[in-house]
């Protein structure tokens, strides 16, 4: 007995449509998604490869208040860290940084007490006279269950330096309870 091409062919995109939905019904193994904080703001580009930066140390006494700053020498870098917090010495340049060239570009939140709580800064242009600064922000909305620690979320880039004001252009994404389980 011989099967039309047809009938092969459907069977085919059965069970191409049966690994799908199975594929659909098993738990992420990335875990719960974070809501999409939409696209950057008219007149701003996503960062350039390599703007990103690790933040300094944090723990529970050396850590910054929530902020939004630009570094345009290691003396400010310094002096914000130095009146930052009194017990804590200030964290050291990050290597690499060409302040004739560049400066930084610093965003935190403070202490939190979720870990899926962030902030990121994404991108950066010029709208009339001012260098936009593009950050996001994701908390956790308010009681919703899950684990509890303290986490000080942080966010540092290097951009060309340049004398033009900066603003900073701001999304606050609330992450739902039903996106947080574990």
């Amino acid at each position: 007995m011989t099967h039309s091409p047809l009938r092969r062919c459907r069977a085919a995109a059965a069970a191409a449509l049966a690994a799908i939905l199975l594929a659909g019904c098993k738990p992420s193994e990335k875990g719960p998604r974070t809501p999409d904080a939409g696209p950057l703001p008219p007149g701003t580009q996503a960062l350039a490869p390599g703007a990103r930066l690790p933040g300094p140390p944090t723990n529970a006494q050396c850590y910054s208040s929530p902020v939004r700053i630009v570094f345009h020498s290691a003396l400010e870098w310094s002096a914000y860290w130095q009146g930052n917090n009194l017990s804590c010495a200030p964290p050291p340049v990050p290597a690499g940084v060409d302040f004739a060239r560049e400066m930084l570009v610093y965003a935190s939140i403070g202490k939190r007490m979720s870990p899926r709580d962030s902030i990121a800064i994404d991108g950066s242009g010029v709208r009339h006279d001012s260098l936009i600064v593009v950050v996001r922000r994701w908390t956790l909305k308010e009681g919703c269950p899950g684990p509890q620690r303290a986490t000080y979320p942080q966010s540092l880039v290097k951009l060309p330096a340049g004398s033009a004001p900066v603003r900073f252009s701001e999304v606050h994404v609330k992450i739902p309870c039903e996106a947080a389980g574990s």
